[in-house]
């Protein structure tokens, strides 16, 4: 038997952490179907990989970004990225 089969999920799990956040697999789940935690990985995937396209476009272009205008265009693409949870987030308030 693998170490992954013998101690299922993350192998850190901070003191602090609600015991119900993990499902029984012992892997973090935020939402109620598991589905849904599966569809965000992907998600998230993708957007990591649009970020590096995007660097690699700015490579290929020759602009020279300081780090601040760097910093700066990568919070404007997390926060377009996260726009439609941060609205239904608003809902709930």
């Amino acid at each position: 038997m693998s170490a992954e089969t013998e101690e299922p999920g993350p192998a850190f799990r901070p003191d602090d952490t609600p015991k119900d956040i993990y499902g029984p697999d012992g892997k973090p789940q935020f939402f109620d179907d598991p589905g849904m935690d599966r569809f965000v990985a992907v998600a998230m995937n993708m957007a990591q990989e649009m970020w590096v396209q995007e660097e690699r476009l700015m490579a290929l272009e020759g602009l020279e970004a300081s780090a601040a205008d760097r910093e700066a265009k990568l919070q404007k693409f997390i926060d377009r990225i996260f726009a439609p949870l941060r609205e239904q987030g608003s809902d709930d308030t």
